[in-house]
């Protein structure tokens, strides 16, 4: 090798090795990234007190900017986290600083441009974090007032008396607008690092708030809430309103630096064609909430009610997991993978928590088409394929635009006033199953034994959509050993498989009877005229509807109907009036067939 040659290799290798420091990211992520770690600082929390935990936790977010440094070991779940990090070489630990405060904030203080004076848990603890963002900046109670000044960094504000509009008043323009943080003060010594790392907005105030309206309004469509709010329905609509989707991450630590690893993510089996068995009832049990990233996070692992329960593979469970972790915190999302149990006699399988990336309620959320498409991408780097809905509209409308799209192959919907308010009811769009919840396992709605009893007394005929029960599980007043007693009270011609067996199941033996009607349309783009041609005589047309992308319904000016032979119909609408961008059709059909087509208008 001369010279020249090796010159270039060894520059390539300096490239490929610097690529290979940064995150892994979908084209389009909103979640920032800095490097991937090295050396990390495991620090203790109980070795702190409450005020030296918000000084570390803002540092925290401080140096990830550049490179995740500090890990948090606060018990519970986040000790298995970094352990599987130092097991599998991601990273090298360090403990010099487990007890040691003033050696840490020391150590770094050539990172911090000053300090601002609050108050633990109240408003100004908030602002105190929200601007450690964007002023790399560390909150200082009093307590911790000379040793700052004996450390000397130097002091900025004292925000004891500052409320929000102060805030936004002031640095409104600095924050990010893809990701905000809405938090109690009463939370303040979680999720603040990710806040800071990623120079956002951290409040809390009643979501009907005038604040929150103008909070949201500033943020950019499709982007992310994590924290939680005080009322689970008001909190989701009002985000889905401003195109907005939530993460429940209110409990989360060291969100900074897990969300800059990288790891591949993959389920241990797919089923992509499941064996029938005639005579039987079809029952498919899915946990509940796995959204919810805090609870991932910390107890979902190691709680014997949920993955920590020594009884899994025993017999299938299906669990919802949020796609988002994928990129908030991939080697978690990657290890919980890892745990699943896939034996002959069950195993666990993930599919997209409510409602896809996160948290929404699709008839709210105004550019759905913008969500489900990247909802798409995160489908397949997180290596799921069906997608758990929570909403208040049944309606096709809001389901299209999920189930058109290819890393998406069934939806399970849920009504959020009642899970099972469809009592089970399947249809098909885009030849792929909307399967509504039968019934709860759920306290106040059954227990093990009047859900069991329910089920035995169901139709066992794989042929019809009253042949399968999807049955949500809730997580906080059920486990798997509530599964596992409710599987032992059933019959023996009930069958409980996974969500994939279940959905291959209903493709298999349901699509004959309510399949989708084969069509063409054309032409596409339009300039007014648009065709559609299908197998379907025209007296079963019920109706035929338009809708802008916005869901609002649209007048049709003519609308023709055309017999081509005894089998075949052509529907020609004119939409020459209606302004340039994308429409949706529906044709109903009096056999509960529906036809929905995209249209693009010049």
């Amino acid at each position: 090798m001369n010279k020249s040659t090796c010159s270039l290799f060894f520059l390539l290798v300096i490239i490929l090795s610097v690529k290979a420091q940064i995150p892994e990211r979908i084209q389009d992520s909103v979640f920032p990234f800095s490097q991937t770690p090295d050396t990390v600082f495991v620090v203790y929390d109980d070795n702190f007190t409450e005020d030296e935990v918000l000084i570390i936790q803002t540092l925290q977010g401080i140096l990830s900017k550049e490179k995740p440094t500090i890990y948090r070991d606060v018990g519970t779940g986040s000790t298995i986290w970094i352990n599987d990090l130092i097991s599998k070489g991601l990273i090298s630990p360090s403990y010099l600083f487990q007890e040691n405060f003033i050696g840490l904030i020391s150590n770094y203080k050539h990172k911090i441009n000053g300090y601002v004076i609050c108050e633990l848990h109240k408003t100004s603890s908030n602002i105190a974090i929200s601007l450690a963002g964007i002023l790399n900046v560390i909150p200082v109670t009093e307590k911790n007032i000379g040793l700052m000044d004996s450390l000397e960094i130097p002091f900025l504000y004292d925000l004891r008396d500052k409320n929000y509009s102060w805030l936004l008043n002031n640095f409104s323009a600095s924050f990010n607008k893809n990701v905000v943080i809405y938090q109690d003060s009463i939370k303040d010594l979680c999720l603040g690092d990710y806040s800071v790392f990623t120079n956002s907005l951290h409040f809390f105030e009643d979501i009907h708030s005038e604040l929150v309206d103008t909070v949201f309004s500033n943020m950019q469509s499709n982007s992310f809430l994590l924290g939680w709010g005080n009322d689970e329905y008001q909190t989701v609509k009002k985000s889905s309103n401003y195109s907005i989707s939530v993460l429940p991450a209110d409990y989360s630590y060291n969100l900074s630096l897990l969300t800059n690893m990288n790891s591949n993510i993959f389920q241990k089996t797919h089923e992509s064609n499941t064996k029938n068995i005639d005579s039987v009832h079809t029952v498919c049990f899915v946990m509940s909430d796995g959204d919810n990233i805090q609870w991932l996070l910390n107890w979902f692992i190691t709680d014997n009610r949920w993955f920590g329960n020594n009884n899994r593979g025993q017999l299938d469970i299906g669990w919802t997991i949020s796609p988002a972790l994928s990129e908030l915190a991939p080697t978690v999302m990657s290890k919980i993978y890892e745990t699943a149990s896939n034996t002959a006699f069950g195993k666990d399988y993930f599919i997209a928590g409510p409602s896809g990336t996160g948290y929404i309620y699709p008839e709210n959320f105004k550019d759905l088409e913008i969500y489900t498409e990247q909802l798409n991408s995160y489908m397949q780097k997180s290596d799921l394929n069906i997608v758990n809905i929570i909403g208040n509209n049944f309606d096709d409308y809001y389901l299209y635009s999920f189930l058109e799209k290819p890393n998406i192959n069934a939806l399970f919907y849920y009504d959020f006033s009642n899970y099972s308010n469809h009592n089970g009811s399947i249809k098909f769009l885009n030849n792929k199953p909307i399967i509504s919840a039968r019934f709860n396992l759920w306290g106040g709605f059954n227990n093990t034994k009047t859900l069991s009893n329910k089920i035995n007394n169901l139709p066992k005929d794989p042929y019809s959509a009253s042949g399968y029960s999807l049955v949500p599980v809730h997580n906080w007043s059920n486990s798997v050993d509530s599964i596992l007693l409710c599987s032992e009270l059933l019959n023996k011609n009930v069958r409980i498989v996974s969500p994939d067996k279940f959905v291959n199941l209903i493709k298999q033996n349901l699509i004959t009877n309510n399949n989708e009607i084969p069509f063409i349309s054309y032409p596409k783009p339009t300039d007014g005229k648009f065709n559609i041609e299908f197998w379907e005589e025209i007296k079963n047309v019920l109706s035929v509807e338009l809708f802008s992308v916005n869901g609002s319904k649209e007048k049709i000016n003519d609308v023709l109907f055309e017999s081509l032979n005894e089998k075949k119909s052509k529907i020609q609408l004119n939409i020459s009036h209606l302004k340039a961008g994308v429409y949706l059709i529906k044709i109903s059909l009096n056999n509960n067939n529906i036809i929905v087509d995209r249209i693009l208008k010049n």
